[in-house]
């Protein structure tokens, strides 16, 4: 144990310096370039990747991340954060097709509120599977926060696709986007799919019973005949 401790140190001391280049050519043309050169730098010190514990390091980050999200003190908050972020970053190089370790630190990143990293993992994760229903549902939740429900739905639909049909977080916020953006119609049909799956949730009959009450399916916007 004591020996795994001081291996993270000595990895940790080292990522310091690759994070610092990351950050300080961050600025390049795309996000994803930022990332790719973070990747190179890394790659250019001496950690043997080979002796690296890949599941004692994921329960690691993985126990740090859990803390993170539970944690009401912003420091300490911040100093999971970064510790987190220093064993996922250890596995995205030691298992570079592994998308977990990159989701999760486009994830930090995004609570961090550092949207530049942020985006440039989650368009990393993308170039591996650009269809993989995880990633696409938290960069869904990414643009969700930030308001910019246009391209929520976008990332929110992609996951729907390819599996997570029945996910209830996912169709109750195509349904408030929907309400948010004045398509009612589409709302409701969210909202009574996330009924489907939830039917214990006592919310969302009353947010059902609301927009029906509006009658917008007599109003002229839905009775336009669309191609």
């Amino acid at each position: 144990m004591i020996q795994t401790q001081h291996h993270h140190i000595q990895i940790y001391k080292n990522l310091v310096l690759v994070i610092s280049a990351f950050i300080i050519f961050g600025s390049t043309d795309t996000q994803t370039k930022a990332a790719e050169f973070g990747e190179i730098q890394y790659n250019n010190t001496f950690i043997d990747y080979s002796k690296i514990d890949i599941n004692s390091t994921r329960k690691l980050a993985d126990f740090y991340f859990d803390k993170a999200m539970n944690e009401m003190d912003s420091k300490l908050k911040q100093n999971y954060l970064q510790k987190a972020s220093g064993e996922y970053f250890i596995l995205s190089q030691a298992e570079p097709k592994d998308l977990y370790p990159i989701v999760q630190l486009a994830r930090v990143y995004d609570l961090e509120y550092k949207n530049q990293f942020a985006k440039a993992y989650f368009f990393q994760a993308l170039k591996i599977d650009k269809n993989n229903a995880e990633t696409n549902y938290y960069f869904g939740e990414y643009n969700y926060k930030r308001r910019d429900y246009t391209r929520a739905i976008y990332f929110y639909n992609i996951a729907f696709e390819n599996g997570w049909k029945e996910n209830f977080d996912i169709l109750l916020k195509m349904g408030t986007i929907y309400e948010k953006l004045g398509d009612l119609l589409r709302a409701n049909q969210y909202y009574k799919k996330a009924y489907l799956v939830n039917p214990d949730n006592t919310k969302i009959p009353d947010k059902i019973r609301a927009l029906e009450a509006l009658k917008y399916q007599n109003t002229g916007y839905y009775n336009i005949k669309r191609k």
